[in-house]
C-alpha cells in the first residue's frame, strides 16, 4: 500500500511559512530597536537634542491624555504604583514608570 504525500507539505509552502515567520521576527526586532533608541535618547539628551525636545512635547501630550482619561489613569495606577505619587514627586508618569522599571 502506498501513501500519497499531501500537497500542502510542499517545499514552496514550507518556504512561505518560514518567510512569514522571518518577517514577523524582523518587524518585532525593528520595533524593539526603535524603542531602545528612544529610551536611550530620553536618558541621555546629548545623543539627539532635537529628538529629546520632541519627546518632551510627547510627554506633555501623554500627560494630557492620562489626566483626561480615567481608564488610562487606572491602568497606570496599577502599573507603576500611582500616577499621583509621581506628580507629588514632581515627575511626569513616563519618567516615574522608567525609574520604577530601572529599580
Amino acid at each position: 500500500m502506498t501513501h500519497a504525500r499531501p500537497f500542502s507539505d510542499s517545499a514552496e509552502t514550507k518556504a512561505a511559512a518560514r518567510a512569514r515567520r522571518a518577517q514577523r521576527w524582523a518587524w518585532l526586532t525593528g520595533v524593539s530597536l526603535l524603542v531602545c533608541g528612544v529610551i536611550a535618547i530620553w536618558q541621555e539628551p546629548a545623543l539627539a537634542p532635537e529628538v529629546h525636545d520632541g519627546l518632551q512635547g510627547l510627554v506633555t501630550l501623554a500627560q494630557g491624555v492620562i489626566d483626561g482619561n480615567e481608564t488610562v489613569r487606572a491602568m497606570l495606577t496599577r502599573l507603576d504604583g500611582g500616577v499621583d505619587l509621581a506628580k507629588d514627586a514632581g515627575l511626569d508618569p513616563v519618567t516615574a514608570l522608567l525609574l520604577r522599571a530601572q529599580n
